[in-house]
């Protein structure tokens, strides 16, 4: 649906749903604005153990309530950045998934009646077609529509065709909300990559996943053996309070009217995509890059603190020590996606008000985030280390505020030492090579933002590898 042929392509399976759990309603609006930079493939209604009838076709209404609102703004969209999809195409790609609750395998997926269900139809097709892109499949809600489809084309297809498929699969589940999820892992071991924070059904350990970082602050503060129990310090909270979505978002345009006011948490299904976004920190295919989604790293779970039967590594939780909007460090799997909240929502508002009207004047754009040197650098302890990203433009014509941001949990060998970064407000910083036994990477994440009472962030990454002085 958009003319770069490098968007990545996404396939949806949401347990979408009015009332209390609206929230994958809120997910859906955030991505149809971004939907000229992530190729949306599919949108299919499906169950979880949260909405156990959400395959229905009022759920597929509420999909394409979303999409008429779209469509409403679209000619807006198109004003401030091109590549928009018709409502139309979007409707097209728009099913229903499996109308049973799938707990295990042969209850609800796994069955040869569910093979034609269009949803099914719909996802093997997608992950059957031959293009370079891998395919990105976000479970906001249950995985046995997945399952099926998986069951199904291995079936259909000769053995080269199906490991093709495999091959070509990416997905990111909002922790377990059906029993599929374990038995795709189980089947097909690490021949797809997964991004998923196991959990037993019920929400016990969503505490413990990373996707709440976006939005969970405070969310369910109950005991340990309670659903969804716990929350997280160190966000600033106020960008995904009830308050902020009635003060800011609904008051952001007619699109932004219609977004819903959450009842628990906001958006929990959004992390799924916006490590997609282009934004030039994001790195879809290395979950261990860290970004707006989250940092992940590849291991098997324990089984016993999951309650799982998790047998090939998977990428999940990983962990991040960030100062914190009270000014104190704070280390959790939340903190790989809250540290960019602010970020995250300034571009979200900036969407908003394209949404809400073609004059640019209204809102910010993406600034174009260049560096004067390579992004991969190579020096000897005791070299003075400049790091420029002075070519830089903002768009609109209105200047650039630069923020330049080490990130140690990525690359540092554990005996080397926290660089000091000289005038890391600048479009230029520098520091001195530190000493070093054996060769060490330095990342370094250099954030451009416009200067706008919401400004667009957007970044680039340089990574300095430092070797011992010779002698």
């Amino acid at each position: 649906m958009t003319d770069d042929s490098a968007a990545p392509r996404l396939f949806v399976l949401t347990d979408i749903a009015g009332g209390l759990e609206n929230d994958d309603i809120q997910s859906l609006a955030r991505l149809l604005l971004y939907a000229n930079v992530i190729d949306v493939e599919g949108i299919v209604a499906v169950t979880s153990c949260w909405q156990r009838r959400a395959a229905r076709v009022r759920n597929a209404r509420l999909i394409h309530r979303v999409i008429d609102a779209y469509e409403h703004a679209r000619s807006n969209l198109e004003a401030h950045e091109g590549g928009f999809p018709s409502a139309d195409a979007l409707r097209k790609v728009t099913a229903l998934g499996i109308p049973a609750y799938g707990r295990a395998p042969g209850d609800g997926f796994a069955e040869t009646r569910w093979n034609d269900v269009p949803g099914v139809r719909a996802l093997v097709s997608a992950a059957d077609r031959d293009d370079p892109r891998p395919l990105w499949v976000a479970l906001w809600g249950g995985a046995n529509t997945l399952a099926q489809a998986l069951w199904t084309a291995e079936r259909e297809l000769d053995d080269a065709r199906f490991a093709a498929l495999l091959a070509r699969l990416r997905v990111h589940a909002i922790s377990d909300q059906d029993a599929a999820g374990y038995w795709i892992r189980q089947r097909y071991g690490d021949r797809i990559l997964t991004i998923v924070s196991p959990s037993t059904i019920g929400g016990k350990l969503y505490r413990h996943a990373t996707w709440p970082g976006l939005s969970a602050d405070r969310f369910g503060h109950g005991s340990e053996d309670g659903v969804q129990g716990g929350g997280f310090a160190g966000a600033d909270a106020s960008l995904v309070t009830r308050q902020w979505v009635k003060d800011v978002v609904r008051r952001t345009g007619a699109y932004g009217r219609r977004y819903p006011v959450h009842r628990f948490i906001m958006e929990g299904d959004t992390p799924s995509y916006l490590g997609l976004i282009p934004n030039g920190l994001n790195v879809p295919e290395q979950p261990g890059a860290g970004g707006w989604g989250g940092r992940y790293a590849h291991y098997v779970p324990d089984m016993a603190y999951t309650g799982t039967n998790e047998r090939h590594p998977i990428w999940t939780n990983a962990s991040d020590t960030v100062i914190g909007h009270d000014g104190a460090p704070h280390t959790s799997p939340q903190a790989t996606i809250w540290r960019w909240r602010t970020d995250i929502q300034n571009d979200f508002v900036n969407r908003l008000r394209w949404a809400g009207s073609a004059d640019r004047s209204i809102a910010d754009h993406p600034p174009v985030v260049t560096l004067a040197h390579p992004d991969r650098v190579d020096v000897v302890t005791g070299a003075e280390v400049t790091l420029d990203a002075s070519p830089s433009r903002d768009s609109d014509g209105r200047g650039l505020r630069f923020e330049w941001i080490p990130y140690p949990e990525i690359g540092m060998a554990p005996h080397v030492t926290a660089v000091e970064l000289r005038d890391a407000t600048s479009a230029r910083c520098s520091f001195i090579a530190p000493a070093v036994r054996n060769a060490a990477s330095f990342v370094f994440i250099v954030a451009a933002r416009t200067v706008g009472a919401e400004p667009i962030a957007r970044y680039r990454r340089v990574t300095v590898t430092v070797s011992p002085a010779a002698g």
